[in-house]
């Protein structure tokens, strides 16, 4: 310390070093560095002294002014505060200001609508007098028009019993001379129906015998031949066989119905749109005709085919 002055201050305020401290220390100050290297080695913990001082300064100037800007939010806080509570009172006495004068004109308004109901109550009260008035009036006129009207309808109503009476006899009459005429027409059908019945019995009869006789005639027929056919055979086949080999033959009616209906069928499949019809029924061109050709194939009359010899 004699060579280099007093030491620097600390970052707390203390000297960093005492002399006290080398007093029974024999080591030479700064690490026992001789000569110039020491005298280096002081200089930069002069500077590093320097920049934390510098450092500290503008760690003070930033928590000043920190402390400054905390203030000044403070105070506007503070500022707004009161304006707030300014503006909450101002707003609580428009309120209460506009409460007492809806409160006002509710009463004004009430008194008004009393003042007023009590007139129009005052003139239904009249208005229900007159009507009653009037009323019984023409209660009393229209009571003497129903009475007439009564008699009237009354009257009218014996005229029309009367003639429905008279009316309900005639058509009686006239029911019963239709019964009577449908009673004796039914008389004479039943006769004739039994009349008739009778002669188709007796037909029926008739022809059952005929039929009895002729089955009997046939088999007579059919044993004699049968018998002269195992007595002397010939060639000739005979007639019962000639019989069970007979077809049933369509009738004229029946091939003349067939023929009609052929020939509508024909000109119905000359001016039918079989392309349209084959798409309606989701079917091909070809299928459809398919069809249609099966169905007439089905339905077409056949002659009798004779059927092979034994």
């Amino acid at each position: 310390s004699s060579h280099f002055g007093p030491l620097p201050a600390g970052p707390s305020g203390a000297r960093s070093a005492s002399p006290a401290r080398f007093a029974g220390d024999r080591t030479p100050p700064f690490g026992g560095l001789p000569g110039a290297l020491g005298a280096a080695t002081h200089l930069g913990a002069m500077q590093h002294t320097r920049e934390e001082l510098n450092r500290m300064k503008r760690q003070k100037n930033i928590e000043d002014k920190e402390r400054e800007v905390e203030m000044k939010r403070k105070e506007a806080a503070e500022q707004k505060r009161e304006e707030l509570e300014r503006l909450k009172t101002e707003f609580e006495e428009q309120e209460k200001r506009r409460v007492e004068e809806r409160i006002l004109f509710l009463h004004t308004q009430a008194a008004a609508r009393a003042k007023k109901k009590a007139t129009r109550e005052e003139l239904n009260a009249k208005r229900e007098r007159n009507i009653e008035k009037r009323y019984a009036k023409w209660r009393e006129q229209a009571d003497a028009v129903i009475a007439e009207k009564l008699d009237q309808q009354r009257n009218e109503d014996e005229e029309v019993r009367l003639a429905l009476e008279q009316a309900r006899e005639r058509k009686n009459q006239k029911e019963q001379e239709v019964r009577d005429k449908k009673a004796e027409q039914q008389a004479m059908h039943e006769e004739l129906e039994s009349a008739r019945a009778e002669q188709l019995s007796q037909k029926a009869q008739k022809r059952e015998l005929n039929s009895i006789y002729k089955v009997d005639q046939l088999k007579t027929e059919a044993t004699e031949e049968l018998e002269s056919f195992i007595l002397s055979p010939y060639p000739v086949p005979l007639k019962q066989v000639l019989a069970g080999r007979m077809r049933p033959v369509p009738t004229v009616t029946e091939l003349l119905a067939a023929y009609k209906d052929q020939k509508e069928e024909l000109k119905e499949l000359e001016e039918m749109d079989i392309p349209t019809r084959a798409m309606l029924r989701n079917q091909t061109l070809f299928q459809y005709v398919r069809d249609i050709q099966l169905k007439a194939e089905h339905d077409r009359v056949r002659p009798p085919e004779p059927q092979q010899e034994d």
